[in-house]
């Protein structure tokens, strides 16, 4: 069992983020954020749709890049909370700055996908 972030918590996240480096606040779909939020955890049948703490993590970070939720900052929050949601779940992110902007605009311009992205956080975490 996964600890979630919920689509709240993922407001404060970009809240503290815009806070620190400025930007335009808001929201532009507030109810896809909800969707974002919960999509790691979809199950079909009873069976997840995304296993493995990894997954799940690409599947919340490439939705958040992606959707563009936030008026700003959306690579910037999908990076953080990705970040704090491993670290939830026991993992830390130790990945460099500019090895993270680099994924984050791959993620952003569709030039990796889940399965991908899964396998590169899970190379650059370790368990703490």
């Amino acid at each position: 069992m996964y600890v979630r972030l919920t689509a709240n918590q993922i407001i404060a996240i970009h809240d503290q983020e815009l806070a620190i480096s400025c930007g335009l606040s808001g929201l532009r779909e507030p109810g896809y954020l909800e969707f974002i939020a919960d999509k790691p955890f979809t199950e079909v049948f009873g069976e997840e749709q995304y296993p493995g703490l990894f997954l799940k993590a690409a599947v919340l970070m490439s939705g958040l890049i992606q959707s563009h939720c936030f008026n700003d900052a959306n690579k910037r929050t999908g990076v953080l909370t990705t970040y704090i949601f491993l670290n939830v779940n026991g993992y830390e992110l130790d990945a460099n700055e500019e090895d993270l902007f680099r994924m984050a605009i791959r993620v952003a311009t569709n030039d990796v996908d889940n399965s991908v992205l899964a396998k590169w956080l899970e190379q650059n975490s370790y368990r703490i």
